[in-house]
């Protein structure tokens, strides 16, 4: 019996690394987030954006500006320290379809998203580039 303990006890420390390995690298927190967004067609782009959001490894993107909860992430999907998702919007009757991709270091992210209004706006395309750091602790 004692000749299957070391190889268990082996096993579980290189299941306990593995299972950290597999976490996604992001430090809960308060995060500033900086947004610029890129549509096509349009001569004058607007000036980026920075707001302040609470990120955690169960909620790692930024949704803040996603018009206060009329958008829906769905297909999240985590890899590494690469989070994709999908997202749905549906403003005042325009539908917004959006497909993200934020890789995580810690204290720092970065990523883009590719997003596609709807007829109503015709069908103008926009490329958003999100860059976050962390600021402090959650309130």
């Amino acid at each position: 019996m004692s000749k299957h303990v070391l190889p268990t006890t082996v096993f579980c420390v290189l299941l306990l690394f593995a299972a950290n390995a597999w976490t996604l690298d992001l430090e809960d927190g308060r995060y500033e987030i900086t947004s610029t967004v890129k549509m096509e067609g349009v001569p004058m782009q607007p000036p980026p954006t920075t707001i302040t959001e609470c990120l955690t490894k169960q909620d790692p993107v930024p949704n803040q500006q996603a018009d206060g909860g009329k958008c829906k992430i769905t297909n999240m999907k985590t890899t590494g320290d690469t989070v994709t998702w999908e997202m749905e919007c549906n403003q005042q009757g325009q539908q917004m379809k959006s497909k993200g991709q934020m890789a995580y270091r810690g204290k720092h992210f970065e990523g883009t998203v590719h997003t596609q209004m709807g007829p109503q706006a015709g069908n103008m395309k926009m490329t958003t580039t999100i860059k976050g750091k962390r600021i402090g602790d959650c309130q």
